[in-house]
């Protein structure tokens, strides 16, 4: 396994609840690549404020970050700002190899009015991004101390490319499996059809790659159903315990015509989801 695949996990962190399970994650994985690993804690401009809420914020954000570090041994560091741009920021800045974020999974009006950090961040990153939907994983139950299945839908070579490395990492420091989900329509991450034997070559070019690497890979094909839901589906049937995708990160008008199959699957997911950008020739 190349050691240099993941070198520095960032996990900023809001609401300890959400968090509190994926940083133990982060450090398992950090601890196979003998990685760093960094918390993170991104708060309004303070300077905005008057005195009295400046002073109130600040003793709140002093106080949680004592109570993470008396819970984890681990420094919080601190950031002003706006979140997603400025998670973004740090991981440019402090060379983030791997981004470790919880997620409420909010979905509907709730979540068009309320945003999603995460799901920012995710179409800006210049890395990868293991995201958790706590809600939903404390509901199925699902554990963070294993890692034996990874679940890799695969569309093209130049999808999987971003991405290939790490669960290379991730399957041989866990001794994981990897289940490659192949969907004979050739459908990518916004729902769009590819000519089907393209995504059937990428199928085998990514499955030869993998076992060249020592990695044990089981083929998943598709029912036929939507692909979001089918992508569940075989999560729970399977007791997956990691999805890895890549999407195009699209954001605005796009995104809002062609959604994304990667959030879609993140929003419901019993488990978390390991995501990356990838650019199109278009």
């Amino acid at each position: 396994m190349n050691m240099d695949t993941i070198r520095h996990i960032a996990v900023p962190v809001d609401e300890w609840s959400l968090a509190e399970g994926l940083v133990e994650f982060a450090r398992r994985i950090a601890g196979e690549f003998k990685a760093e690993v960094s918390l993170l804690h991104v708060i309004p401009d303070i300077m905005t404020m008057n005195a009295e809420m400046r002073a109130r914020v600040i003793g709140e954000v002093m106080q949680y970050r004592d109570q993470v570090r008396a819970r984890t041994g681990m420094a919080v560091q601190i950031r002003t700002g706006e979140a997603a741009t400025e998670i973004v920021k740090y991981a440019l800045l402090e060379g983030v190899s791997l981004m470790a974020m919880p997620t409420h999974g909010r979905h509907g009006l709730d979540r068009l009015s309320t945003g999603s950090v995460t799901e920012a961040v995710l179409r800006m990153s210049p890395v990868p991004l293991l995201m958790c939907n706590e809600p939903e994983r404390q509901r199925a139950g699902h554990s963070l101390d294993r890692l034996r299945r990874i679940l890799m839908p695969v569309h093209t070579e130049a999808a999987a490319e971003p991405i290939l490395p790490v669960i290379v990492g991730l399957a041989r420091g866990f001794d994981a499996e990897v289940l490659l989900y192949h969907d004979e329509r050739g459908v990518n991450d916004v729902g769009e059809s590819l000519e089907p034997p393209e995504a059937a070559r990428a199928l085998e070019a990514c499955a030869q790659r993998l076992l060249d690497q020592g990695v044990r890979v089981s083929r998943i094909q598709a029912t036929g159903a939507p692909v979001a839901t089918d992508i569940l589906n075989k999560v729970r049937e399977l007791d997956v315990d990691l999805v890895a995708m890549t999407t195009h990160g699209r954001s605005g008008l796009m995104r809002g015509l062609f959604g994304s199959v990667t959030e879609a699957v993140l929003r419901h997911s019993p488990c978390p989801v390991l995501a990356a950008r990838y650019q199109t020739g278009s």
